[in-house]
């Protein structure tokens, strides 16, 4: 595949190759003739007009052939996997120009013709140009890309192909207009195709030597393996979250299957995991898993964050490999506690305590939830010690008398003011999460 350099080696190759041809053919008659790489617009034109072959890369498109090779590039976590080519057709127009009458026409005359005879820049062509002294170099990029060579294009897994163009007269006056040029015969051209790639490190898979332990081949199994459909808080179904000392419900299909089972709880914006053991007790479409307290687990404060978790069983059988169910979406809430929870109409100073304690990205990402308010924090405070939770600071100014509602919001999600009591749930307001002004 091709660098960076690509389309700038086309177009060098292109100019040596009519360059080349017009000075085999000797066309001293016509006088001094050059062949240029440069917008028409920067070309001279009138009273001193020179004889001039200049093509012009006027636009450049994706290869439909091409486009898709190598995608999908990057695997679930964004990790790149392959390096697919960007495959690009180039668009030319070549203009001639000259000082007498009929010149212009020579020159493109001359100009088709080779380019008819030459419909593929061969490999050694394109060796031959951009070798030794190479009009495309690296030193005319950035010191990051300085390595780069143009020469690659030579052995790229396709040739170059030289294909004519018709434009229409609608065409060719647009484009003229658009340069601010003096209109002079022309003739396009499609450059086709050009793959420039990338050389970043990608995952490659180890070649297969067994089948299966023993190189035994595939298992077939009479049963199959679990499969989820939900998960949720126990408490209730109307819980949006779950938090920290819930037990949350799994439903599916055949989650009693036998083998050693771990819930993987992954967050993909942190990028991170936490694995737990299912309760006992599973049956086939249902399966209960405990999230362990501050008071059950003092890590349970730094190994969680607020955010949203996809989750998956993870199924370890003797001589069998480890199965991954789908995951399913569960959102994790803050809990928190709110110092004071009484006090005077004015401006009102509150502390707010959060566990999980939040990572240091989410922190311009948190607010607080006054009634129908939302106030940032003034100061957000994570303990360097791990087992401590992160506590805000915030002013709300001017309240009137009233109760009112508190909220932490981080990452887009709620902290749960609610409190489940008796059975069937009752859901309420928990007291202890609003505050009182009066």
């Amino acid at each position: 595949m091709s660098g960076a350099l690509a389309i700038a080696a086309v177009t060098a190759a292109l100019r040596d190759l009519l360059t080349d041809g017009l000075l085999d053919h000797d066309l001293s008659a016509v006088g001094s003739v050059t062949v240029t790489a440069l917008p028409p617009d920067r070309v001279t034109t009138g009273q001193n007009e020179p004889n001039q072959l200049n093509l012009f890369l006027y636009q450049v498109t994706p290869n439909l052939g091409w486009r898709n090779e190598g995608l999908p590039s990057r695997d679930g976590n964004g990790r790149r996997v392959s390096n697919p080519p960007l495959a690009l057709d180039l668009h030319y127009i070549m203009t001639a120009y000259g000082s007498q009458d009929f010149n212009a026409e020579v020159l493109l005359g001359y100009g088709m013709q080779l380019l008819h005879e030459t419909p593929v820049l061969s490999r050694a062509q394109l060796r031959t140009v951009l070798g030794g002294a190479s009009p495309v170099d690296g030193t005319i990029l950035p010191p990051i890309l300085g390595s780069l060579s143009a020469l690659d294009l030579a052995d790229q897994v396709e040739l170059i192909k030289i294909t004519p163009v018709t434009l229409s007269t609608e065409d060719l006056s647009k484009m003229w207009t658009a340069m601010q040029a003096r209109y002079r015969p022309t003739m396009a051209y499609l450059v086709s195709v050009v793959l420039i790639q990338a050389t970043g490190a990608t995952k490659a898979a180890p070649p297969v030597l067994k089948r299966g332990g023993d190189d035994r081949g595939p298992v077939a199994l009479a049963s199959g393996f679990p499969s989820l459909s939900g998960a949720r808080p126990a408490l209730s179904q109307l819980l949006p979250a779950m938090r920290l000392g819930d037990d949350l419900l799994l439903s599916g299909s055949d989650l009693d299957a036998e083998g050693a089972i771990t819930a993987v709880f992954r967050n993909a914006k942190a990028d991170f995991s936490v694995e737990g053991a299912p309760a006992p007790g599973s049956s086939s479409d249902a399966m209960t898993i405990h999230i362990p307290a501050i008071a059950q687990d003092a890590n349970a404060m730094n190994r969680w964050a607020v955010g949203v978790y996809s989750l998956a069983l993870r199924m370890v059988r003797p001589d069998l490999p480890p199965w991954t169910t789908n995951g399913v979406p569960i959102a994790l809430a803050p809990l928190i506690t709110v110092n004071p929870v009484n006090a005077v109409p004015g401006d009102v100073n509150l502390t707010v305590t959060c566990t999980p304690r939040l990572r240091p990205e989410q922190a311009a990402h948190t607010s607080l939830i006054f009634g129908s308010w939302t106030i940032p924090p003034l100061t957000t405070t994570t303990p360097a010690d791990p087992l401590q939770p992160t506590i805000l600071e915030f002013t709300i100014p001017g309240v009137p008398v009233g109760d009112y509602l508190i909220r932490l919001r981080v990452d887009g999600i709620d902290s749960l003011p609610i409190a489940v009591a008796g059975l069937p749930a009752k859901l309420d307001f928990d007291p202890q999460q609003k505050v009182k002004v009066a």
